[in-house]
């Protein structure tokens, strides 16, 4: 009898019979699904590729089963599990461990390898090969009677044998290794992930699966367009000589191998732009001698940012500069906690099932050459475990990654973060740099990070480059002066052009109220990205010095690092160190005033703040100032200090007390994702009508779906509620979820034009 992977469909979405001669065979399936694999593996090897390939050979084993054909046949047939039986087959047969969890996980996710907890007893690798390795378990597990030897032998029959490959090497024991084989057994997962879900996007949707052809990185090419754009800027006064430095540094470090580096630069000095200078340098340098086609190649350059503010800044620059040359999907934006994801109830389902199929057609999997994302997207797809998350991993390796902003990540992971990126980069050819203006000081967290902490410095001289763009004078008021909202506001209403960064979204909107109306803006992340992006084009239009009108501009911290203003008077309520230097960055931006901008850092009387690590680090910040009153806040040792005790006070000691960490290295895919959370009460994405916004609501809530292009509008229009907020509204009717089996929601109560979602029930509560 013939055996199929998939059934198929006419434009409509109606199933086409079997007699049509359209179904997808396993064979065809398997064979392209390997291939795929192993050609996404090639880069980190040729060992991986082969693991790979094994993988996709065997990641439908369960398909040869009687029972599942009967499925493709008659819908109502459910409970099978077609992918457990590849598993066992990786793990006994050919003895593959990565494989076998990449196998087990493509469609529910990759389990634990031991039982740690009663929670992951039933679920954990051992006990499933061990339940497998019994006929009577196996056919209550599977939803089938056939033995592996019976479905290995069907497959032999229909002409797909597994290639002979060495035996791996035994498992690593020592928590180092483990963690490192749990990246490993990420990146395999990776590439059968998206090699499937590939596959099955060229079944069912061969035109949108022919969109799929991003451009090459041509890094010559484009670091030509960005040299030229960069050369016709002016080059007069001693701010554009610091950042001429700046760039000259970044392409002299280019020529130095793959490998960990720095870029310590302060806000204004050139640093978004020097950087990708650096990447398209380094990757036309170590391209050079390679065929177009080898592996090794450097494929993307994928830039890391905390905020998606920053990232709709930074995307803009790169889209303005590159895509006139190299098209619109030169660039991709990718944000996180906007995608269709699995959900709990995925885990059981078929692979047939239409809603699940189309959702994982739209997620991402990092395919530009140029991507630009969060902390949150990188770093919990790194330690994650599902599909949706991981998907992407695969296109990491030999890729530039450049972290903007490192400050912001939080101290109690650092161990498995660094971890993370020193293993990409020893053993993938990733190579990775992080800039800051306040770079932290890792190398005192060295201790726990195995292999410690040794980047190269690409500035040729940060302290005197932090010397020449000092354009503002830090002025620390006592906390006796605590001002309400009302009295801050007739302050800040004297001056025609100013900013004020507070700490809370609450705090944002009772200033922004008490402001005379006119001239007054509010930014926050309680307002969707589109809508921010034409406050600030607004803003930016009104800080034009050729022609100034009056600003007033109450945000929260989330323009302090790297958005793009410049205004010649600047307060920032009390916070962290590094958010105050950040938020100083704002000020005197361009160094075009005759006297240093001022930045006034007050305590208001309604002190609230986050909490958690950022009041902490607020704490401490306080104590640290108190005890070194007289410390310049524009030198990096300043930084390196106050980062030295910030890791010591608030940072693990050694990797085993991270979370993450630990549980990656117990091979424990569930719990090191559950620990790696880089926002403590987690976020979920709502959809809001404004804009753009409406149209794609509306869409949902009638066609019941949206195209990977439109998923990615919807990041534009999106805002991220932590759960305690979501929680709640979606409980009283205000958030909507059209459809119930897809991670989409919306909006249903109020949207200001000014304010965004500003309900008083949702203070402190958006992302």
């Amino acid at each position: 009898m013939p055996y199929y992977a998939h059934t198929a469909e006419d434009a409509d979405g109606t199933r086409l019979p079997e007699s049509s001669g359209k179904w997808q065979p396993l064979a065809e399936h398997l064979r392209n699904v390997s291939e795929l694999a192993a050609r996404f593996a090639a880069p980190m090897g040729p060992e991986a590729a082969a693991e790979a390939r094994l993988a996709g050979l065997l990641h439908d084993l369960g398909k040869y089963s009687a029972r599942f054909q009967a499925r493709l046949r008659d819908p109502r047939i459910h409970g099978i599990n077609h992918w457990s039986m590849g598993t066992l087959a990786a793990a006994t047969t050919h003895k593959h461990l990565p494989a076998a969890f990449a196998i087990e996980g493509h469609h529910t996710g990759m389990p634990a390898f031991a039982e740690n907890d009663a929670e992951t007893s039933l679920e954990a690798l051992k006990s499933r090969l061990k339940n497998l390795n019994s006929p009577d378990s196996a056919a209550k597990l599977n939803g089938f009677p056939e033995s592996l030897a019976q479905l290995t032998a069907r497959m032999a029959d229909d002409d797909v044998f597994v290639p002979a490959s060495p035996t791996p090497a035994p498992l690593a024991t020592t928590p180092a290794a483990l963690f490192a084989t749990a990246l490993r057994t990420r990146l395999i997962f990776s590439c059968l992930v998206d090699a499937d879900f590939l596959d099955t996007e060229a079944h069912f949707a061969p035109d949108q699966a022919a969109r799929r052809l991003p451009p090459p990185l041509q890094p010559e090419s484009a670091l030509a367009h960005l040299l030229a754009s960069l050369a016709a800027k002016s080059s007069e006064g001693f701010v554009n000589q610091l950042r001429r430095q700046l760039l000259q540094d970044a392409l002299a470090a280019a020529e130095r191998p793959p490998g960990l580096f720095t870029l310590t630069a302060p806000t204004g000095s050139g640093k978004t732009l020097a950087s990708l200078a650096f990447a398209l340098r380094h990757a036309a340098t170590h391209n050079a001698c390679l065929p177009a086609d080898d592996p090794a190649r450097l494929r993307r350059i994928i830039v890391v940012i905390p905020y998606t503010s920053i990232i709709e800044q930074t995307a803009r620059i790169y889209r303005e500069l590159l895509a006139p040359h190299f098209g619109p999907n030169y660039v991709l934006e990718h944000h996180s906690a906007v995608a269709p994801a699995e959900r709990r109830d995925d885990l059981k389902a078929d692979a047939e099932d239409e809603s699940l199929r189309r959702a994982r057609l739209a997620q991402e999997n990092w395919d530009a050459p140029i991507i630009v994302t969060t902390n949150v997207q990188f770093f919990e797809s790194l330690l994650g475990h599902r599909p949706s998350q991981c998907r992407k991993l695969h296109n990491i390796a030999r890729s530039i990654v450049l972290f903007d902003e490192v400050q912001t990540l939080p101290a109690r992971l650092v161990p498995s973060l660094l971890s993370s990126v020193t293993t990409l980069v020893r053993d993938y050819g990733v190579t990775a740099v992080f800039g800051t203006a306040t770079q932290p000081a890792f190398a005192a967290a060295s201790a726990a990070i195995p292999g410690g902490w040794s980047p190269v410095e690409i500035s040729s001289q940060p302290k005197i480059m932090a010397d020449g763009l000092r354009r503002t004078r830090i002025v620390r008021r006592s906390p006796a002066q605590a001002p309400t909202w009302p009295e801050l506001a007739d302050e800040l209403a004297r001056y025609p052009q100013v900013l004020c960064v507070v700490n809370l979204k609450r705090h944002a909107r009772d200033l922004f109220n008490a402001l005379p109306p006119e001239h007054r803006f509010h930014l926050s992340s309680a307002m969707c990205p589109a809508h921010r992006q034409q406050q600030l084009a607004e803003i930016r239009r009104r800080l034009n010095r050729a022609h100034p009108e009056p600003c007033r501009l109450v945000s929260t911290q989330l323009i302090e690092a790297g958005v793009d203003v410049d205004f010649p008077r600047v307060f920032r309520a009390a916070g962290p160190l590094d958010s105050i230097i950040q938020t100083a960055g704002r000020c005197n931006r361009e160094g075009r005033q005759t006297e240093p901008g001022q930045v006034t850092i007050f305590r208001p009387l309604d002190h609230a703040m986050q909490r958690g690590t950022y009041e902490q680090a607020t704490k401490l910040t306080e104590a640290f100032l108190h005890e070194h009153p007289d410390a310049d806040l524009h030198d990096p040792a300043t930084y390196t200090a106050y980062f030295a005790r910030l890791y010591g006070t608030l940072g693990p000691s050694s990797a085993q007390d991270d979370p993450a960490y630990a549980a990656s290295a117990k091979l424990d895919f569930p719990a090191a994702a559950r620990a790696c959370s880089l926002i403590d009460d987690g976020t979920r994405s709502v959809v809001v009508e404004w804009g753009e916004g409406k149209a794609l609501i509306a869409k949902m809530r009638t066609q019941k779906h949206l195209t990977r292009d439109e998923w990615r509008l919807v990041q534009r229009y999106s805002v991220n509620l932590y759960l305690s907020a979501y929680t709640p509204a979606f409980a009283r009717g205000v958030i909507v979820q059209p459809l119930p089996d897809t991670d989409f929601y919306f909006w249903n109560g109020h949207y200001d034009e000014q304010l965004g979602l500003g309900e008083p029930s949702l203070d402190q509560l958006c992302q």
